[in-house]
């Protein structure tokens, strides 16, 4: 490949057309990095009813540094970073192990984000048709790195991760958050009917925002991030200006500031409890991943904006709290219902006003409150579209097609502003970025539900004017307490233990693929494992009777109900799996057709840099390496006949195959695959279901526990949660006998599909996926 800085056609390698777009009448926009051959291509994929093209945002409207770390900034700086603080230091009882908490918080998220650069800067890794292995960043974080993770069996991981997401992966915490911050302000009575209401009119907007306009929505984002930084500045400047010495000195006394306490905690739960809530604030740091194909220069702006924004954040939180810890006396900051953002405002800029000043300042607490949960919103809703989108595109979604393509949804169409994009455009300035309206549709049906259910399940009424703030909220408390449980804990240590796979495993060749010392991936993968597996586990290990409901719940969530609601959800998406495959089967076993999911990537190259080279070997050298980044992408979900290995005719590798034609490696070894000859996978099967109903038949004892020994039900939905536990065992011989039944259908004939050809242009691409194990 030429080194030219030319731009250069990644299809044919030749000069672009330097007379510009083509003409108009043409099916495709013209953007720079394409030529005819690539417009010929990407048109008949436009045309086909059973694809999409998927274009990476142009230049002038992809994520620059700026608005990735104001991104990191929106998602990181929510409502937790206002409400953890009690849940902390009430749960330890301590000054001093509420600060190391927070420490652990910001040890946990840097590693973390040590793994997720590595891993979004490697993978998916891909063969050229010249031989060259390359990668290019992805969008959808966990998705992508799971299915690199676990091939085989098929669609179990995009299953477990994907099904996951679409539950737990909504902004139903923080609308509630607004809600609850904006009636604060206002001095308005809170019940459950006007937090719903405000609640879904903030999802509503969120979603319309992002449907209708990108480019608004980074404006927005870029805004509030800007604000909600300086924010968190003036807090600590405020801090420091007030600060009071006789509460610091005695606070942060070496005869204190670790002493006991009556209440202090004789077990492992509420330590537990309170990392949960202490990682809560943190678990924005990956969600540049998340929509990390749509960074500009990727591997330029995202590892360092990353590094350098949730840096920032870290030494800001810790700081934070050394301040309130500062200002606010030991009495008082280790009491259970204190709001310490508003005793911090008053004992600062509030200090010795009165009555009319304090009201004065409680509004202007809820006003900082309502922007933090916005901005956290209106950011996490246009980053978790794109995962969604991602898990669309691997068909195990009903409506797949629809909900993975993009839209065309701004006012400017008129009565015409819902439909996919016309083809028949020349010029990409007529029209409106391209946005994932169907995504967003499922993420605002799914959150409305949650923000409805969890409310009106829990609901209570609280005194706006009294200054309680939204942690005494049972459903915040529960939303919040299952978001953490079921999206942060669970696979962060998955990722964790995936990662430490890639680096230990005898034969390896992952140190030669990532960027990353092999030192530093090690020692922060062995840590991020470690500080989650310890509240996934403990989180288990209640202090009854001293502690049998949910941290901020007022007695209305039992300690056990968030585990238990997302060990359950991830059982149903393993029971979605198995009824997929079957579906799959059946359907090939009576109509004769398979479900062919086929990606095709459209590289560009990036600019070119003198560096060190990575070798396989794990040696380095010196030189220029070339890098890739996504143009576009084609993905077919297609039902296509099922044709025997007997029947099938030999292909001619003499000839230059069509996209369409080139089929990936990992269709290849899943078509190839065959579980019942293949003793691990049917032992790594049967030992997955004998934890799952050893788990449940733990939850179910500690149910039927929690309702002997207390005599009174923490929540309404209570004996549902005991229902469950208890009907979840019985489903365990019905799923076995399913599975092996998939089993026996599996081992019969396979298809063998053709390997990828051999391309008569050694810089022809699209690419096919490397699914070697590293």
């Amino acid at each position: 490949m030429d080194d030219s800085t030319t731009p250069r056609s990644v299809a044919t390698g030749v000069d672009l057309n330097p007379h510009g777009p083509p003409e108009v009448g043409t099916h495709m926009r013209w953007r720079p990095g394409l030529d005819e051959a690539d417009y010929e291509e990407l048109n008949r994929a436009r045309a086909d009813k059973s694809a999409i093209v998927e274009d990476i945002p142009v230049e002038d409207s992809s994520l620059g540094a700026f608005s990735v770390a104001c991104l990191i900034f929106n998602r990181t700086i929510g409502s937790g970073i206002f409400n953890s603080p009690a849940v902390v230091f009430y749960n330890t009882q301590s000054i001093g192990g509420g600060i190391l908490l927070w420490l652990y918080g910001a040890l946990t998220a840097l590693s973390g984000l040590v793994l997720y650069i590595e891993l979004g800067l490697t993978v998916p890794r891909w063969t050229l048709q010249n031989g060259q292995k390359i990668s290019t960043p992805r969008s959808g974080a966990e998705l992508v790195y799971f299915n690199y993770f676990l091939k085989v069996p098929k669609y179990l991981a995009t299953c477990l991760f994907g099904i996951s997401f679409l539950v737990f992966g909504n902004t139903a915490t923080n609308c509630v958050a607004f809600a609850v911050a904006v009636l604060q302000a206002a001095h308005t009575r809170l019940d459950s009917g006007r937090i719903v209401g405000v609640a879904i009119a903030v999802n509503t907007v969120a979603c319309l925002l992002h449907s209708m306009s990108r480019k608004l929505g980074i404006y927005f984002n870029n805004l509030l991030g800007t604000a909600k930084l300086l924010m968190l500045f003036v807090m600590i400047l405020l801090g420091l200006r007030y600060m009071d010495r006789s509460v610091s000195g005695a606070n942060y006394s070496t005869e204190t500031s670790f002493s006991r306490t009556p209440l202090t905690p004789s077990g492992v739960y509420r330590y537990a409890e309170g990392i949960a809530f202490v990682i809560f604030p943190f678990c924005g740091f990956n969600q540049a991943n998340y929509v990390l194909a749509e960074i500009r220069e990727p591997r330029k702006n995202f590892a360092r904006t990353a590094t350098v924004g949730v840096s920032l954040l870290c030494v800001l939180y810790f700081w934070l709290n050394c301040l309130y810890a500062a200002i606010i006396p030991r009495d008082v900051l280790l009491q259970p219902d204190r709001d310490i953002p508003l005793e911090y405002f008053s004992r600062t800029v509030g200090r010795g006003g009165s009555p009319e000043v304090l009201s004065r300042v409680a509004s202007a607490c809820g006003a900082l409150r309502a922007i933090s949960a916005l901005g956290n919103v209106i950011v996490f809703t246009f980053t978790v579209a794109k995962v969604k989108q991602e898990a669309a595109k691997e068909g195990v979604l009903p409506f797949s097609l629809y909900i993975a393509s993009s839209y065309d949804f701004s006012l400017r169409r008129g009565w015409r502003i819902f439909r996919r994009l016309p083809d028949h455009k020349a010029d990409h300035r007529l029209h409106s970025a391209k946005t994932p309206a169907a995504a967003l549709l499922l993420h605002w049906t799914v959150t409305t539900l949650l923000i409805v259910a969890a409310v009106a399940g829990t609901a209570q009424t609280v005194d706006g004017e009294a200054g309680n703030s939204l942690i005494h909220l049972p459903g915040y408390s529960l939303l919040a307490m299952a978001y953490t449980y079921g999206l942060d804990l669970i696979w962060f240590t998955v990722i964790g233990v995936g990662m430490l796979r890639l680096r230990l495993w005898p034969g390896s060749t992952w140190r030669g693929k990532s960027p990353v010392p092999h030192w530093l991936g090690v020692s922060a993968a062995a840590f991020f494992t470690l500080a989650n597996a310890f509240p996934l586990i403990a989180l288990w290990i209640p202090d009854l009777p001293d502690q049998p409901d949910l941290a901020r719940s007022n007695g209305r969530v039992p300690w056990f109900a968030s585990q238990t609601t997302s060990l359950a959800i991830l059982g149903f998406a393993f029971l979605y799996w198995v009824g997929f495959r079957f579906y799959l089967r059946q359907r090939k076993a009576r109509h004769g057709e398979e479900l062919v999911v086929a990606r095709h990537p459209v590289f560009k190259k990036e600019r070119a840099v003198e560096g060190s080279i990575s070798r396989g070997s794990g040696d380095h050298e010196w030189g220029v390496e070339e890098k890739f980044v996504l143009l576009y992408e084609i993905i077919r979900l297609q039902w296509r006949e099922w044709v025997p290995e007997t029947e099938m005719q030999p292909v001619d590798f003499g000839q230059t195959q069509r996209a369409e034609d080139v089929v990936s490696a990992e269709e290849e070894e899943a078509a190839k695959w065959n579980y019942l000859s293949s003793k691990s996978g049917v032992t790594a099967m049967a030992t997955l279901l004998l934890l799952y109903a050893l788990v449940i038949l733990a939850l179910a004892g500690v149910a039927i526990y929690e309702h002997l020994t207390i005599s009174h039900l923490s929540l309404p939905i209570s004996p549902a949660v005991t229902i469950l536990t208890i009907l979840l065992p019985l489903l365990a011989p019905l799923t076995t006998l399913s599975t092996l039944r998939l089993f026996l259908l599996e081992a019969t004939v396979q298809p063998t599909l053709p390997s990828p050809p051999v391309a008569a242009s050694p810089d022809l691409i699209p690419a096919v996926p490397l699914t070697a194990t590293p």
